[in-house]
């Protein structure tokens, strides 16, 4: 596994009501492709383990690990507290992604979807393929695929979640 940050961190607060509490941690070594900027991790914060949380994009190329209420309990910890923080990158069980081509060639195969999809601004096309991308295995992609040109078909919307 990839170590991508282990160091000591201070717990911070966004500013104003309801801002959420999070580890900052920087630029990573790398640039990542994920959708959205976020990047699924796991690791320790102090003795807590921490499976499957994300590390979400902060601008500029930096990153942070929100720590919710929970977590904060767990640890004794709020905003403002020292914390050691040890992140690994989770390697994705897929290495699958699908591409804008691979997408538009299999809803060649549907000319009302395809048309329907061709018709969409880009970022509705980017939510789409976000959809299908989001998925854990290559199965759930292919299924997602299959779903999204019957829904794009019949002048559907991209699904949540």
């Amino acid at each position: 596994m990839l170590e991508l940050f282990n160091a000591q961190v201070i717990l911070v607060k966004f500013p104003g009501k309801g801002g959420w509490t999070y580890a900052p941690v920087g630029e990573l070594p790398f640039k990542p492709k994920t959708h959205f900027g976020v990047l699924k991790v796991r690791g320790r914060l102090d003795e807590v383990a921490l499976d499957g949380a994300h590390l979400m994009p902060m601008g500029k190329g930096a990153r942070f690990l929100p720590v919710n209420a929970a977590l904060r309990k767990k640890l004794g910890k709020q905003a403002g507290d020292t914390v050691h923080l040890q992140l690994f990158a989770v390697e994705e069980p897929t290495a699958m992604t699908v591409s804008l081509d691979d997408f538009v060639e299999c809803l060649a195969d549907a000319p009302a979807a395809f048309h329907r999809f061709e018709a969409l601004a880009p970022a509705q096309q980017r939510q789409w393929l976000g959809w299908v991308a989001a998925a854990d295995t290559e199965e759930q992609q292919v299924a997602r695929v299959e779903t999204a040109v019957l829904l794009l078909a019949e002048g559907g919307k991209v699904p949540l979640g």
